[in-house]
């Protein structure tokens, strides 16, 4: 019923460039990538806004997985819109799809240079770095993405993260905070502060810390896992046993957490219970 609107109001106006949009909207729908594309590309001819078509033509190249063509496409909304982060996000999707950190890290660079205040492409730049594990150049991307904004998050999440790879955790300790201090609490960066006191060998505050993260969200089966960890550190087995079976409530498909219960059995000298444990962490790999 759409397409038989759409065509009739193709005969009364044919340079309407939404009636080309909206027929490959319903093309797009159908799975139609191609014939979507193609009434995009008529859409160009007629519209003012074509970085909205280019962005449009670059999410069905996506659908393709023509991740080279999609950027492309992406790139073009930014030429013509340098501040559409959306655009500029998915030119560096596309990059880490195909694998390409080192030509994202060379267009981000050159985005920075026309635009060295944008706070989105320092963020965009450290991402890139910390994935071929440059952390140092990681660091000082992210730190100046904060210069530029000091209450973007995800900044201060990413700088933490990446101070723990440096082995820099005290520091790491008081980003994470930070990220709290500026929004809610989450489960995440109480996990990773618990890492970090446990990587100083400050148990008692990484179980404070691995405790409020399974509090926050008792549904999250790392939070578990950390706890069934510090209290194997500390010679608990009883008390790790409790842990990882909640961990495998919640996920029972990861091996690991089978081998570790299996470990944990051995230790209680429960060896049948063992045997089972590791049985079932092999039929998993």
């Amino acid at each position: 019923n759409a397409e038989k609107l759409l065509n009739e109001l193709q005969e009364i106006d044919v340079t309407n460039e939404e009636v080309y949009i909206q027929k490959a909207t319903i093309y797009s729908k159908k799975g139609l990538h191609k014939k979507a594309i193609v009434y995009l590309q008529i859409a160009l001819d007629y519209t003012d806004d074509v970085s909205e078509i280019y962005s449009l033509i670059g999410m069905e190249y996506l659908f393709l997985d023509e991740f080279d063509t999609a950027r492309e496409n992406f790139a073009k909304c930014l030429d013509v819109e340098y501040d559409n982060y959306s655009s500029l996000y998915n030119v560096i999707y596309c990059y880490d799809m195909a694998e390409q950190h080192t030509e994202a890290i060379a267009y981000l660079k050159s985005y920075i240079d026309k635009d060295p205040y944008s706070e989105v492409a320092w963020h965009q730049l450290g991402r890139q770095y910390y994935i071929l594990e440059d952390f140092q150049q990681a660091l000082e991307a992210f730190e100046y993405a904060i210069l530029v904004d000091e209450t973007f998050i995800g900044a201060h999440l990413e700088k933490a993260k990446t101070l723990e790879e440096l082995n820099r955790f005290e520091e790491a300790i008081s980003y994470y905070q930070m990220t709290m201090e500026l929004d809610t609490p989450t489960p995440f960066a109480y996990l990773r502060i618990g890492k970090c006191y446990e990587k100083l060998g400050k148990a008692s505050a990484a179980l404070e810390f691995y405790t409020k993260t399974v509090n926050e969200d008792p549904l999250l089966d790392k939070g578990w896992l950390a706890l069934t960890d510090i209290y194997l550190s500390q010679n608990k087995p009883e008390k790790a046993l409790q842990n990882i079976k909640k961990a495998i409530g919640i996920d029972e498909d990861i091996p690991d957490y089978w081998n570790k219960m299996g470990e944990i059995y051995v230790k209680l000298n429960q060896l049948e219970a063992a045997a089972g444990s590791f049985q079932k962490s092999l039929s998993l790999q």
